[in-house]
């Protein structure tokens, strides 16, 4: 059984005016990923979106301007993926969706045994989340074009990284659907 993780797909992220914007460049993610969800919501495979939510006295943001604050707009996710009630949200105040959230046991739950990964930031959250689900014994599939960084270096590392050292899994969304 498969899952789809969003990591982080939100609006302080995603959006111009948002408070830690990835980029105009993340927004060439956004119709792949909402192929991804669509595909995933059709074929019965649960979607899964993680929110960065944070405390306003959250020692992150001694690194990162304030950005995902609990129950901001910031922290939603974006509309352009038309987040659905009936899926899943798990929120999360460190790089790692598994760090301290009950996300293992969602998926155990639900007898999952491969993720498929979107999201941002890909050198960033994306890849701790990666790192941790593949020491959690996942199967890990990273979909290139639905993932972003905040340089095309940083993407090029985390993509390398995933692939080289974590061993995940790295294709396109539409080498995925054609599967």
């Amino acid at each position: 059984m498969r899952a789809v993780v969003v990591v982080d797909m939100q609006k302080d992220f995603c959006h111009p005016d948002g408070a830690l914007y990835v980029g105009d460049h993340v927004r060439e993610i956004f119709e792949p990923t909402r192929k991804v969800v669509e595909f995933a919501r059709k074929n019965g495979i649960p979607v899964i979106f993680t929110q960065d939510w944070h405390r306003e006295d959250d020692p992150e943001f001694e690194i990162w301007p304030k950005h995902c604050l609990a129950g901001s707009e910031g922290a939603e996710v974006i509309d352009e993926l038309d987040p659905k009630p009936n899926d899943y949200y798990v929120k999360k105040r460190r790089y790692s969706a598994f760090f301290a959230t009950d996300l293992d046991l969602t998926l155990r739950e639900l007898g999952v045994k491969e993720l498929l990964i979107c999201g941002v930031v890909t050198n960033i959250c994306v890849l701790h989340t990666v790192a941790d689900a593949i020491m959690r014994g996942y199967g890990v599939t990273v979909l290139e074009d639905c993932v972003a960084a905040l340089s095309e270096e940083d993407q090029r590392y985390g993509i390398r990284h995933m692939r080289e050292v974590l061993r995940a899994r790295i294709l396109k969304s539409d080498e995925l659907l054609r599967e």
